[in-house]
């Protein structure tokens, strides 16, 4: 895992130097770029610029090439965890405080409209003869990431808790699914691949986005807090919706199933309660079920990078898949 690691920060040191130069162009006001060069000289894991790299190498293409799109795929996520954080009332990113709680939220809020700007500024920059339908198809996938936020909103502000799992999956496919399929299809279409290549690529991004939810999930019930940088249990105190607390209001049974239920419906929860909640969730089973789907989900997607010649990015696509299977945080 730390080999794979260490490829991703090797892949991924052209977009941190762009976002250097970025950063390093527009400095003022303060309240804004400062704010935004701090969040994102914390990395992340850096998997969807990484993924946009590999599917432009993997087809045949040159990395340069999809170097903008993979950018402003970056920064168009770190936006989504600014904002998301706000909306789902985070403590925790990356194992520091929020930008929220260090800076309040009119400002966080506002350097996240900054970097949405800074996403489109980068965008619009593409180079190529395809860049236009690469720039509609990330497009798409934003407004996709928009739309699957919103079904999640919409479930809290209504204290909807009768999600089905189709529901479910159709909200992580947008949410967080959409814009890992984008990072693969773009960058295909950015190395010179046919479409049906291009669609096998997308397809790939799907299944293991989607199953990078899921594993998140998962792992905010019994993940190492140190090794997560997130609160455990946060979902459980944000009112999330996953299939695990599907599953375990199905699994469990008489007592503890009406004490999940109203654990979960509280608006407001004490840490206790969120200690409760969390061992009722594994006391059910659904974890190690939600995992089991999840695995199931990336070993199906690998068959769609049977499109590709072997190579050391097609390997190297296949790591990174097997690698959010294994991940700590």
């Amino acid at each position: 895992m730390l080999e794979l690691e260490s490829e991703l920060m090797r892949l991924n040191a052209p977009v941190h130097r762009r976002l250097k130069e970025i950063f390093g162009e527009k400095t003022e006001p303060a309240a804004v770029y400062g704010l935004l060069s701090e969040f994102l000289l914390v990395e992340g894991k850096g998997i969807r610029p990484a993924l946009c790299l590999l599917s432009c190498e993997a087809v045949g293409g040159r990395t340069e090439d999809a170097l903008e799109a993979a950018t402003a795929i970056e920064m168009f996520h770190n936006f989504t965890l600014i904002h998301d954080d706000i909306e789902d009332g985070s403590q925790m990113r990356r194992g520091k405080p929020c930008m929220h709680i260090k800076y309040g939220v009119p400002l966080a809020l506002n350097a996240g409209d900054g970097l949405f700007m800074m996403v489109w500024r980068e965008t619009l920059a593409m180079q190529g003869q395809r860049k236009e339908e690469a720039q509609g198809l990330l497009l798409r996938a934003f407004t996709d990431v928009l739309e699957g936020q919103a079904l999640e909103l919409g479930w809290y502000n209504d204290n909807a808790w009768d999600i089905t799992e189709k529901e479910y999956l159709r909200m992580v496919g947008g949410k967080t699914g959409a814009l890992i399929a984008a990072s693969c299809g773009v960058g295909a279409l950015l190395g010179g691949a046919d479409a049906k290549t291009c669609r096998a690529m997308s397809r790939f991004g799907t299944g293991i986005g989607m199953s990078f939810q899921i594993i998140d999930d998962v792992l905010n019930i019994v993940g190492d807090e140190n090794k997560y940088k997130k609160e455990i249990g946060g979902d459980i105190r944000e009112g999330k919706r996953t299939l695990i607390t599907m599953w375990a209001l199905k699994m469990l049974s008489g007592a503890a199933r009406a004490r999940l239920g109203m654990l979960l419906r509280k608006k407001s929860k004490s840490k206790k309660d969120v200690g409760e909640a969390l061992a009722l969730l594994n006391e059910s089973g659904a974890p190690k079920k939600a995992m089991e789907y999840a695995v199931k989900m990336v070993d199906s997607s690998l068959s769609e990078l049977e499109c590709l010649p072997e190579s050391r990015a097609r390997r190297t696509l296949a790591k990174l898949a097997a690698y959010i299977t294994r991940r700590e945080r």
